[in-house]
């Protein structure tokens, strides 16, 4: 069988050359590397060619993200039918009870839609906030993994965060 494989890969190896003159450069790259697996040295030059490699793709795709953004946000109103013509588009009550609350609290998750809305999930609160959110009324934030939304009338900044309670107003 040993014998077997090696002239199947013999005869796979001298197929996929003819194919391909940049695969059989590639298989020359990986054998080259194969041979250095056990440098500790070379293994992190690797890694941080890597790690290079990474933070060049991520650059490209928040520049992309920004572009799409400014894109999705030409008209958002306008998009969204606010105002088309003379007659004036009024929000379903949900709607404006999630933009309420996002204008008490500063800054709204999924998490508060769903307790809100009584939802079972967090799959239709999310759904409601993006879509509120493509449409203008709302500002989205990530922080990690989570997202948070704020009122357009509201400005961002630490008192708004949940973990920061907001500074007590004075009493007239």
């Amino acid at each position: 069988m040993t014998n077997q494989d090696s002239v199947m890969n013999k005869e796979t190896q001298g197929l996929f050359s003819k194919l391909s003159k940049q695969f059989a450069e590639l298989t020359v790259d990986i054998e080259e590397i194969s041979k250095h697996c056990s440098d500790p040295f070379f293994i992190a030059l690797l890694l941080f060619q890597l790690a290079k490699e990474r933070e060049r793709t991520n650059k490209i795709l928040e520049e992309i993200n920004k572009k799409l953004d400014k894109v999705a946000n030409v008209a958002p109103a306008e998009k969204a039918g606010v105002s088309v013509g003379a007659e004036q588009v009024v929000l379903p009550e949900v709607d404006q009870r999630i933009i309420q609350l996002a204008e008490q609290k500063g800054m709204v998750d999924a998490y508060d839609v769903k307790k809100l809305l009584g939802y079972r999930g967090l799959n239709a609160a999310s759904q409601r906030l993006n879509k509120l959110f493509r449409e203008g009324y709302l500002t989205k934030i990530r922080s990690g993994k989570k997202v948070f939304y704020l009122a357009k009338s509201k400005p961002l900044c630490s008192q708004h965060h949940p973990n920061h309670p907001p500074s007590p107003s004075k009493a007239p």
